[in-house]
């Protein structure tokens, strides 16, 4: 029999709804502690899931040490993201940690410095491998449902950045507490994406730049303040067996919500799906007698429909799930994110053609 595992919540911002959401369909798992600086929200939340007053911290590190709080998911600004693993290993504490994995590369050198000494269980919050249609591509791809993958293009879409919205100076948008923009946001989902397919990246070249470079302050003043992080990313690369990939995001791209879009290309056909339709994919594949593309839609099945967290309560049991997250994944993933960023410092002055 599965012992009963208690859960401590530390950041109760709008994702920590998503994860209370998921939590809540699983047996034996429960949230019995919270932690945010924010008193009111504290509260509210306390309130919600009944959790007694004296396991609702302002200090996220007093949840961290409560001996009766099994394990960890953080869904914090990425700042603190490098601190929260730590002191997770210092207590060695199972962990869920949001992505990107660190605020640079740096932090994520010294963790894994300190991992290597005291592991634990750790898993990456790189959510779009539980989508089912990117799970059920992936089994299509090793079934040679393409041929020989040769290259795949990925694009993360949203539109909250458009001067339109008009979305004050957020956290997000100062290097100091996100490491950098969009690139981090969303840019890591698509360096995980295209791991998941494709393997490891060897070498690419990147561009950067910022559509909006100054938004209103969140105090009462509402002057421009400047924006020191990317709003719009776009690299190529080559990945393992020679895959090349191709990739774009921003947070400037009206008419798109939350699109995370990708296309895989092989010898013999095209896989293309995307996290707004989790249940479909269209495949186009090449008839040799007719000489023809034939595109059809498949549904994905039920089976490949997976809850995130189970896999991180499989982790704190001990058990290894395929495909999951894990703390070398996060390491990875912003080591990816630090070689766009030095390419894109690198090759930030343009040279005029001529």
């Amino acid at each position: 029999m599965t012992n009963h595992i208690s859960i401590g919540l530390i950041g109760l911002g709008g994702m920590a709804n998503h994860h209370i959401n998921l939590l809540s369909q699983l047996k034996n798992v429960s949230v019995s502690a919270v932690s945010d600086v924010n008193k009111e929200q504290l509260q509210m939340i306390g309130d919600k899931l009944n959790i007694p007053q004296n396991k609702r911290y302002e200090d996220y590190e007093e949840l961290i040490k409560d001996s009766e709080v099994d394990a960890v998911i953080s869904i914090v600004p990425n700042y603190l993201h490098a601190k929260i693993i730590s002191d997770c290993i210092q207590h060695q504490k199972p962990i869920m940690t949001e992505k990107p994995f660190t605020l640079n590369f740096e932090e994520a050198a010294e963790l894994k410095k300190q991992y290597e000494k005291q592991p634990i269980p750790c898993m990456v919050g790189f959510s779009y491998r539980y989508v089912a249609s990117f799970r059920y591509a992936k089994d299509l791809l090793q079934q040679n449902k393409i041929g020989k993958l040769r290259h795949i293009s990925v694009r993360y879409l949203q539109d909250w950045g458009i001067p339109a919205v008009q979305t004050p100076l957020t956290w997000r948008f100062k290097k100091a507490l996100s490491g950098s923009g969009a690139l981090g946001d969303l840019g890591s989902h698509m360096i995980d994406t295209a791991r998941f397919f494709a393997g490891e990246f060897q070498h690419l070249k990147s561009l950067n730049t910022t559509f909006i470079n100054k938004r209103a302050s969140l105090d009462q003043t509402k002057q421009l303040e400047e924006v020191d992080v990317d709003d719009y990313s776009a690299f190529i690369a080559v990945l393992d067996h020679e895959i090349v990939g191709q990739f774009m995001t921003t947070r400037n791209a009206v008419g798109f919500s939350n699109a995370l879009e990708v296309t895989l290309f092989g010898d013999e056909g095209t896989m293309e799906f995307s996290c707004e339709r989790p249940d479909e994919i269209s495949l186009i594949q090449f008839n040799h007698e007719q000489k023809t593309r034939d595109r059809t839609s498949l549904e994905v099945p039920l089976n490949y429909k997976r809850n995130q967290l189970e896999d991180f309560i499989d982790l704190i049991n001990g058990v290894s799930p395929e495909d999951c997250p894990t703390f070398y994944d996060g390491y990875e993933n912003q080591k990816v994110l630090h070689q766009i960023l030095e390419d894109a410092t690198i090759t930030s002055e343009h040279e005029v053609i001529k």
